[in-house]
């Protein structure tokens, strides 16, 4: 079907796609609402004639606007982020083979040039927009017959089916620049997307990205300013003969008259002041500074894009005619910081403020472009002129940052505030490369619980207790919980942009589908892909044995619409009870920004703020034969080891996280039961002072004495057993006080077994 016919005197453009566009237009109508019909703007360099597929008359070319024109504005979409097209550019009267010119390689290398005739030509190539949606700008190089070569380009928008891609987008972009300054630009631009591999973070993009924008205007009051500088009139006094001095005042002319009267023309010397226009001005000398600085940091940024461009990939590389582009730029820099006017200058910043930077043509320029590379600019779509943005890694990052903030909002802790929260810079992530950046969020509430939230967590075969058996994985989002008593609960996220077709849904989610209306469906390998990742995450330190599941849940974000009620109706709501597995969507909502993931904010409350975590968890079975299992939900004949410690020793058990009792026959030595290599608790007292805390629960190690001579303790006897102490935190529930010590007297500081049920008995 061809969606896109422009007309002008050489040069024809069409477009043409086998996408079903009844079924594009219906999803980005429903997603729109009844702007969808003036959602786009066409544009030229050359003037022209437009015909476009309306949905009006099943898709039919009509023409729209006036004829040759530049510029159609109000217009319905015909380019799909979820479709491919073939784009033909027809040239006649052409000299020789025109180029497609474009900041990508891969672009311009997909355009093959064909002779169809004489003096004719065709370029062509298959373009797809998969989930990068934004406005593209079509270039092309040509020779006229009989006149000079040029370049023109035919501009339109990508839309996108899930995301209004005005309001939204901006609506994104704006959040993600309010919560991490500048870190929008490095997802606005595909341009010089090699400068960031390699795990390093630099504004190389960001800066070269403004330039681009302002290079050929800043050239061109530079040189205005060479051609038509700003002089300064100075006064400068001068002694000289009178034979030397051209213009004479009346008072030295009364003294010329003195002086010759009395014959000493020859031997007097006359001050006098002369008028001086200089070009060594301050605001000359920071023109000079503004080209010496530009200068030096193009130079090291293009020598940066050479280096990387022979290492990279064939589809990553940066197009030739960039590179000449660039290398044209540092040239013409190099050529105005060596004219006649400011050669000699020596390069100064501007120290104060000066009305002729300020109001004088060419300077006020200058400064104005200036403060742009300095302090950057609100970079809206179309102002960099490079094309489609990658959005799917915005909307990853906008998730992240919406959750960041949720967290925080629902823990009632404060960002300002480093004992609440604390992390670090946020690193600029390129979401989908391979490297090793990640950022983590630390939250700590007054009750003791914690929480963190990873952005780009990896879980390889050698990060630690959390692992992987086989292969490293790399969830987008993690969440983890650290509740007061103890429970460690780790939930998963990932980010897709994407929808299942509603045209594409099998008989099961249909008939669902048609019972519950007006929700969006996640796609379906998404869901299965939460189940791999839980049943690949293991915690534990023993690799051979990976029964102990880490993953509480995975969770899939997607940009889908509905009404919370029809969600809740939906399979993937469901299964969040049942298996902990299953999807929330989470869409941007540009008038509305508190509605924004609603039900997401519901379950994050839920699982932040419950007390007793083991209780939201507790019905859900994680593996077959296997359920959770609170740590401090005890067995009433979980073994507790009992035992005194001295005043002079606490220091050292806080410190070493051990308590020890003599392992040999005698006096102080401790009966040991059936079953004490697992106990979990250790209630220690001294006088008045009780304490009931929980043990690592891998049994006791035998130490020498020297052993624990070396950390501090003064053992008598020569052989102990040491219990490993997890942490001093308390054990909830449980009162240690209302206990009664089974060894009286003599026998009251001598070590002894006991169970829970004792404890907890009154």
């Amino acid at each position: 079907m061809e969606v896109l016919s422009f007309k002008s005197a050489n040069v024809e453009i069409t477009a043409n796609t086998a996408a079903d566009m009844a079924n594009c237009w219906r999803r980005f109508r429903a997603r729109v609402g009844e702007k969808a019909e003036i959602y786009c703007d066409y544009r030229s360099t050359l003037p022209g004639n437009l015909e476009l597929a309306l949905y009006s008359d099943r898709f039919a070319l009509h023409p729209v606007g006036e004829s040759d024109s530049r510029e159609w504005v109000n217009q319905v979409p015909v380019f799909y982020e979820t479709a491919t097209y073939n784009v033909s550019i027809y040239f006649t009267n052409v000299d020789a083979a025109p180029r497609v010119q474009h900041k990508l390689k891969e672009v311009t290398d997909l355009f093959s040039a064909i002779k169809v005739g004489e003096n004719k030509w065709l370029l062509s190539a298959p373009l797809s927009f998969v989930n990068e949606p934004g406005i593209f700008e079509l270039t092309f190089r040509y020779k006229p017959n009989d006149e000079a070569e040029r370049t023109d380009t035919f501009t339109f928008r990508v839309v996108s089916p899930k995301l209004d891609t005005k309001d939204d987008y901006n609506h994104i972009l704006a959040e993600i620049n309010a919560q991490y300054n500048e870190i929008i630009y490095q997802y606005l631009t595909l341009t010089l997307q090699n400068l960031q591999r390699g795990g390093k973070s630099n504004n190389d993009v960001i800066w070269l990205s403004i330039f681009r924008n302002i290079a050929k205007d800043y050239e061109k009051w530079v040189r205005y300013i060479v051609n038509k500088p700003h002089l300064r009139q100075s006064r400068e006094v001068r002694y000289d003969r009178a034979d030397r001095i051209k213009r004479w005042s009346p008072m030295m002319a009364e003294k010329f008259a003195e002086v010759e009267a009395e014959d000493r023309l020859d031997l007097e010397y006359f001050r006098h002041e002369e008028i001086i226009h200089t070009h060594n001005t301050r605001e000359n000398r920071f023109v000079k500074f503004t080209l010496d600085r530009i200068g030096k940091r193009l130079e090291s940024i293009v020598s940066t894009i050479k280096a990387k461009n022979e290492r990279a990939k064939e589809a990553d590389k940066v197009a030739e005619s960039e590179l000449a582009e660039l290398d044209g730029y540092v040239r013409s820099i190099s050529r105005l910081t060596n004219s006649s006017l400011l050669r000699n200058l020596r390069s100064e910043p501007l120290h104060s403020e000066s009305l002729v930077i300020q109001k004088r043509t060419g300077y006020a320029q200058v400064y104005k472009y200036w403060l742009l590379l300095q302090k950057g600019i609100e970079l809206f779509e179309g102002s960099n002129a490079i094309g489609v943005r990658p959005i799917w890694e915005l909307y990853e990052l906008w998730c992240f940052l919406k959750m960041r903030q949720m967290v925080a909002d629902i823990l009632g802790l404060h960002f300002d505030n480093p004992r609440e929260i604390t992390e670090n810079p946020m690193p600029m992530v390129k979401p989908f490369e391979d490297n090793n950046q990640e950022h983590t969020v630390f939250y700590n509430c007054a009750d003791g619980s914690k929480a963190r939230l990873h952005y780009q967590h990896t879980y390889s075969r050698r990060t630690g207790e959390v692992h992987t058996a086989t292969t490293e994985n790399r969830p987008d989002i993690v969440l983890t919980i650290i509740k007061p008593d103890g429970f460690e609960l780790t939930y998963l996220f990932d980010v897709k942009y994407r929808l299942r077709d509603d045209n594409r849904l099998n008989q099961e989610d249909r008939e669902e589908l048609t019972k519950t209306p007006g929700a969006d469906t996640p796609p379906g390998d998404a869901l299965n892909q939460m189940h791999r990742y839980r049943d690949a995450i293991y915690y534990g330190s023993d690799r051979q044995t990976h029964s102990a599941k880490e993953i509480i849940g995975g969770y899939i974000l997607f940009p889908g619409r509905g009404d919370n009620e029809s969600v809740r109706q939906r399979f993937f709501y469901k299964s969040i009870e049942t298996v902990n597995i299953g999807a929330f969507p989470l869409l941007p909502d540009a008038s509305d920004p508190s509605n924004e993931g609603s039900l997401l904010y519901e379950f994050l409350t839920k699982i932040l703020t419950t007390t007793q975590a083991y209780d939201h968890i507790k019905d859900a079975i994680p593996q077959k034969g296997l359920q959770y299992e609170s740590i401090f939900e005890a067995n009433k004949e979980d073994l507790v080891l009992v035992g005194y410690y001295k005043t002079k020793q606490w220091p050292h058990i806080l410190e070493n996280k051990l308590y020890y009792v003599p392992a040999a026959l005698g006096k102080g030595s401790i009966n040991l039961v059936s079953g004490f290599e697992k106990t979990k608790y250790l209630l220690l007292h001294h006088g008045e002072n009780r304490i009931l805390v929980r043990l690592k629960g891998d049994g006791p190690k035998f130490y020498p004495k020297t052993a624990l001579e070396e950390m501090g303790f003064e053992p008598i006897g020569d052989y102990f057993l040491g219990f490993d102490i997890k942490d001093f935190t308390p054990v909830p529930n449980i009162n240690p006080y209302a206990y009664q010590l089974e060894r009286k007297g003599k026998q009251s500081t001598t070590p002894y077994f006991t169970t829970i049920n004792k404890l907890k008995a009154k």
